[in-house]
């Protein structure tokens, strides 16, 4: 036990372990046996009601066997869905792979386009096809004008005839 010295004059006391301490005021308090730790435990411990310990006994073997199914349906749920989610991400980042490869390639083709575009030189084609070529500019009796169908090019299925009659015909109408 502790041993206190003359609480008017010192105030101080020595426990079993030989730590010094203070008492304030002028009475002195009783030390409290601390109970052993297993019966704290044992206090703490709720003890289990009859009836609900009856009815964990009486659980069915069929139940346990259907919770046992139900655990397992819902974990084989879980992990489908993890499997899509991660399949989705999996295809997301190859669509965005895919997209940005195409986003290249057209800038490519677009820069090849274009360096092809200006370096003709039309002029230089020109002077080659007349000089070279024998090329000859089409004189006015040979341009035959038509109106068109909507279409931005046309297609020679046969031979166009000679005469103007069969033209008219094949053709529709004919302006100038």
């Amino acid at each position: 036990m502790a041993e206190i010295r003359s609480i008017y004059t010192d105030k101080r006391r020595i426990d079993s372990k030989g730590r010094t301490g203070y008492v304030e005021g002028a009475a002195v308090r009783k030390l409290h046996k601390v109970s052993e730790p297993a019966q704290r435990e044992r206090r703490r411990q709720p003890e289990v009601h009859r009836a609900s310990r009856k009815n964990a006994q009486s659980l069915g073997l069929g139940y346990v066997f259907f919770l046992t199914a139900a655990c397992a349906l819902t974990m084989w749920i879980c992990v489908g869905y993890l499997q899509l989610q991660a399949d989705n991400t999996a295809r997301v980042k190859n669509i965005a792979a895919l997209e940005s490869q195409l986003s290249d390639l057209k800038q490519d083709n677009d820069d090849e386009y274009n360096r092809v575009v200006t370096s003709v030189d039309l002029e230089k084609i020109r002077d080659i096809a007349i000089n070279e070529l024998g090329m000859v500019y089409a004189q006015e009796d040979q341009v035959v004008l038509y109106d068109s169908q909507g279409s931005d090019y046309v297609r020679q299925y046969a031979d166009i005839p000679e005469e103007e009659s069969g033209l008219k015909e094949l053709l529709g109408t004919i302006s100038r």
